[in-house]
């Protein structure tokens, strides 16, 4: 009786243990996933992920001494729920949000990710500020949130439709169903080139807005402990010029590979 009751108070212990606590234990390894579909900054092959934040954060880790593994695991929307599950310990890279927050601890900024309007080229209309958008027919993929102020206003002024992933989306725009789409800059350029879509399909500025995005950490996973290092490495990176040349590398690298896993 008397281990039983032992047994009982370990499992009461363990349960009512912090987050944050909990975050201080080991990390064997880093578990690591991302958009599968939003190149330059990430992208996957249908072997491997690719990008630019892919590049930059193996750079980091390889420099801290973390051990670590790419995990692929389908739709972006299936990656934010394993993050808020536990079952993976980082997402490289994505806004900062307040619902991501509840579960996410966020780094430095890592990568510039402007947000713009595309049209349909000689169908622009006047556009100047994001209140031009106000009654117009918009659409934006599954899983996006831009940041705030701006997510706050779209939800409570613009009527958008959401769809399956960006290349849905512009599809819909060409065929009249919406006015505009909503996006990241460089994904979706990358994306209209490869798709043969930039004759049809422009971007119009100015930027609907231009925050970072940034690498979130599981705020429950022990792997939270290598957050200081991670953003110690974030700025060598910054100042040796490491983030604008793995940009640019991956831009190039997307434009002659354009390949994305299609399950």
């Amino acid at each position: 009786m008397q281990r039983w009751f032992t047994r009982l108070a370990v499992l009461v212990i363990t349960m009512l243990v912090s987050p944050t606590v909990l975050a201080q234990g080991t990390c064997s390894k880093m578990v690591i996933s991302a958009d599968p579909a939003y190149p330059p900054l990430h992208w996957y092959d249908g072997d491997h992920f690719q990008g630019a934040s892919i590049a930059l954060t193996i750079k980091a880790l390889n420099a801290i001494g973390v051990p670590f593994e790419l995990r692929y695991l389908g739709p972006w929307k299936r990656v934010l729920l394993a993050a808020e599950n536990g079952s993976i310990d980082m997402v490289t890279s994505l806004k900062n949000t307040p619902e991501r927050r509840q579960f996410l601890t966020f780094s430095l900024p890592l990568l510039s990710n402007p947000v713009a309007v595309f049209v349909r080229k000689g169908k622009a209309f006047s556009y100047t500020k994001k209140e031009d958008l106000i009654g117009l027919r918009g659409g934006i993929a599954r899983g996006n949130r831009f940041g705030q102020p701006f997510d706050s206003f779209m939800d409570e002024h613009l009527q958008v439709e959401v769809t399956h992933n960006m290349e849905s989306s512009f599809r819909m725009l060409i065929a009249n169903r919406f006015d505009y789409v909503l996006t990241g800059y460089y994904p979706a350029t990358n994306e209209l080139v490869t798709s043969k879509l930039d004759q049809q399909i422009q971007a119009v500025k100015p930027f609907v807005t231009e925050t970072s995005n940034l690498v979130g950490f599981v705020s429950k996973s022990p792997c939270l402990k290598y957050l200081d290092a991670f953003n110690e490495q974030i700025e060598k990176m910054r100042k040796n010029g490491d983030i604008e040349r793995e940009l640019k590398k991956a831009t190039e690298e997307w434009r002659l590979h354009p390949l994305l896993n299609k399950d």
